[in-house]
């Protein structure tokens, strides 16, 4: 595995491959604007060429470069304004990862809000239509999440459902959250519940599907269905959950990102910690 983690855009998206080379990343995540917010940003030219020529600058040309959705998208909204607006703000994100030349766009498929999972997955399917067949440079990958109230997407045979039912043209893969499929349900701290989870992965969506990894412990036991992050082993994962996972040959040449909390100094430790597992 490649190891990153998610970096800042404050002063300009231009800044982020040099605050990720800077905690050693070699791969890495943004949010191409403020995520807690429905206003659309568009790059200008000299942002979009800033942005390339510092990728470029820092060696991250050819490594993989990760954008995560707004936390705001819901694909399966109970709301209709919101399921509409959802739906434009996620061909939004669309145009300003291609505008970028960001190779993945993360997002968490969305909450049914008591409409019930089966409804939840066929109107996520439905949004996932604003792909269409245009030929898009970024691809979309789902996230599986912890479970928590009405979020869909916490079996892995949801996401496999939804991407059946999306558009041919432009099927979406998976990033696949290690504290979130901890937090389902999903063994990923012992051998055994790691081999059974690759082997449910493949069953299901395909392990080649899943794109990116987020590498995070869990606060919480397995099953909790709650979503809070740890270090790398200061969780309920562990250490040799994390050992296990990085040097698994089914998962070489993947990007694996962090999402813990700490800030740059704790990135910075995470990564070679990762760094120290793959070499051991």
């Amino acid at each position: 595995m490649i190891f990153g983690c998610h970096v800042s855009i404050s002063g300009g998206v231009e800044f982020a491959p040099q605050r990720a080379d800077e905690v050693g990343a070699e791969c890495f995540q943004i949010f191409t604007q403020n995520q807690r917010q429905w206003k659309s940003v568009v790059f200008n030219e000299q942002q979009k060429s800033a942005f390339r020529k510092e990728r470029e600058k820092f060696g991250y040309q050819d490594r993989t470069v990760v954008s995560h959705a707004s936390y705001l998208i819901n694909l399966c909204a109970s709301e209709p304004e919101k399921l509409q607006r959802s739906r434009q703000a996620l061909f939004e994100e669309l145009q300003r990862c291609d505008a970028l030349g960001v190779d993945y766009l993360v997002i968490h498929p969305g909450a049914h809000g008591g409409n019930g999972e089966e409804w939840g997955i066929r109107t996520i399917a439905e949004s996932l239509q604003i792909l269409g067949e245009r030929e898009w440079h970024v691809r979309l990958l789902l996230e599986t999440i912890a479970g928590q109230g009405s979020g869909v997407g916490y079996r892995l045979e949801q996401l496999a459902q939804i991407i059946e039912l999306a558009p041919k043209e432009n099927k979406p893969g998976v990033c696949a959250d290690t504290c979130h499929l901890f937090a389902a349900g999903y063994d990923i701290a012992t051998e055994e519940g790691w081999q059974t989870t690759l082997q449910i992965m493949e069953e299901t969506i395909g392990v080649d599907n899943i794109a990116v990894w987020h590498l995070n412990d869990s606060m919480h036991p397995l099953g909790s269905r709650r979503d809070r992050h740890a270090a790398i082993g200061e969780g309920h994962i562990g250490g040799e959950g994390f050992r296990r996972l990085v040097n698994d040959p089914r998962l070489k040449d993947k990007a694996g990102i962090l999402e813990i909390p700490g800030g740059s100094v704790k990135y910075a430790e995470n990564i070679a910690l990762l760094k120290e597992m793959r070499r051991g």
